[in-house]
């Protein structure tokens, strides 16, 4: 669905290629650039007014080839769930009954290694 807005100029900012050039609403402000993360759109940016004042609505991307579609959603799938396992590891560290228990390890195997040392030259 295309729109009548008017472009801004077409020559990317600082030759990124990932910038989108800018993009002016009905209303005459610059649009503000937003990402669809939908299974049928993932990862596919779009303008829309930032004043929310008119319905401009744009994608600025070009349409993505099937494969992406099929792969990006899986990769987002992965992604969050590595972020989960390390969010759960480091709730691990921030335990402290976690630390507590380790520094009664340590004592613990302090003595026992003490213990041995002493009966060594002893009969």
């Amino acid at each position: 669905m295309r729109t009548n807005a008017h472009r801004g100029s077409s020559e990317l900012e600082d030759g990124n290629p990932w910038m989108l050039p800018s993009q002016v609403c009905y209303c005459g402000k610059v649009a503000k650039i937003q990402t669809s993360w939908t299974s049928s759109h993932p990862r596919r940016r779009f303008y829309v007014c930032a004043q929310k004042r008119c319905q401009m609505w744009e994608w600025g991307d070009p349409v993505m080839c099937n494969r992406s579609k099929q792969i990006i959603p899986g990769l987002l799938r992965r992604i969050n769930s590595l972020e989960a396992e390390k969010k759960k590891g480091n709730s691990k560290l921030k335990n402290p009954w976690f630390w507590v228990s380790l520094c009664m390890f340590g004592v613990i195997l302090c003595l026992i290694l003490n213990e041995d040392k002493g009966t060594n030259g002893q009969l």
